[in-house]
């Protein structure tokens, strides 16, 4: 049976996001920047990268503590080291992330993998650059404490949100539905902002909810409970998201991919197990306040695309209708 999927919110679909990219990158060809203040032009660019000049790089990020790592590398020097002026620009997260790609209103951009690799099934030129997190205690599964609900086989018959529908998180829900006896149809999931799940809890519009920091710390304090983390059972240790382009801007920019994996790898040096420097960064480009950074489960970072593990998601991608065919995540990959 299809999984029930709704929407609590006027939105466009996962496909239909897709079919305006797909649209959009018709119309812009490479998928980089119109401005003509921008360096990402075609073939000009690396020979720009080699004079040692900066070349400008419109990078999406969606403003969790995850892309902290983006934000530090840009703070602390480290792009503009690897020869990239980076524009950093707030996205929308899950899918919507891919039509910003898509239309040339950023050359590269954080997105989780299923959406990812959803989009590059289609048919889109996307591929994955650089690792970023994987899913850990920081991602986690939760409800009213009056709810009833102490585990995922409760969840029978009741509603899940997720920020995305066809997103990472409804593959790690209905991998552990099928490890708790259920299936996909037996709870509707529900697409919902994470700033407003918690507060759908508390009044009754949605029965569990997932929620990555900093907003887990946010339900613990607004009183709800966590059951377990949504990556755990066959979804433990999953890579939950990265950075990625086109294929025509990262084959056109070599230089830049090389430089933004350098400086995430030593942002990411930087930030694991940092407490402080998340607290000291987190508040400036979300409206999370240190005091709440202090609570948080710190994130777990993988610099590189695991290959291996991220197959393992698109496998369970086919398995659960979110693609129609097998996928390979080796040919999606940009290894350059």
């Amino acid at each position: 049976m299809t999984p029930r999927l709704t929407s609590t919110r006027r939105t466009l679909t996962s496909a239909g996001l897709l079919s305006i990219a797909a649209l959009a990158l018709t119309a812009c060809g490479s998928g980089s920047p119109s401005d003509a203040g921008s360096a990402s032009e075609g073939s000009s660019a690396p020979a720009q990268a080699a004079s040692g000049e900066l070349q400008t790089v419109s990078i999406g990020y969606f403003p969790l503590v995850h892309t902290s790592t983006i934000v530090n590398a840009d703070e602390a020097g480290y792009l503009e080291e690897s020869g990239i002026d980076a524009e950093l620009v707030q996205t929308q997260g899950g899918a919507a992330a891919i039509p910003a790609l898509a239309s040339g209103n950023v050359d590269i951009t954080y997105a989780n993998y299923t959406s990812a690799l959803l989009a590059a099934q289609q048919g889109l030129p996307i591929v994955l650059i650089a690792g970023n997190d994987v899913g850990a205690d920081d991602h986690g599964i939760y409800v009213d404490p009056d709810s009833g609900i102490e585990g995922i086989e409760d969840l029978k018959g009741k509603s899940f949100a997720v920020n995305n529908l066809q997103n990472i998180g409804t593959v790690a829900l209905y991998s552990q539905l099928e490890e708790a006896g259920l299936s996909p149809d037996d709870v509707e999931v529900l697409e919902m902002p994470y700033p407003d799940m918690a507060a759908a809890v508390q009044n009754g519009n949605v029965d569990a909810i997932w929620q990555v920091e900093p907003f887990q710390a946010v339900s613990e304090q607004a009183g709800l409970v966590k059951i377990g983390n949504l990556f755990a059972g066959p979804a433990a240790d999953m890579p939950v998201a990265g950075w990625i382009t086109t294929r025509d801007y990262a084959e056109a920019n070599p230089e830049v991919i090389a430089g933004l994996r350098d400086s995430l790898g030593r942002s990411i040096e930087d930030l694991d197990g940092n407490r402080e420097a998340f607290a000291a960064l987190v508040p400036e480009f979300t409206t999370v306040t240190a005091e709440v950074v202090q609570e948080i489960d710190l994130p777990v970072f993988a610099a590189e695309v695991d290959v291996a593990k991220v197959q393992e998601g698109a496998d369970l991608m086919l398995e659960y209708d979110l693609i129609d065919e097998a996928l390979d995540v080796q040919g999606a990959t940009y290894t350059d």
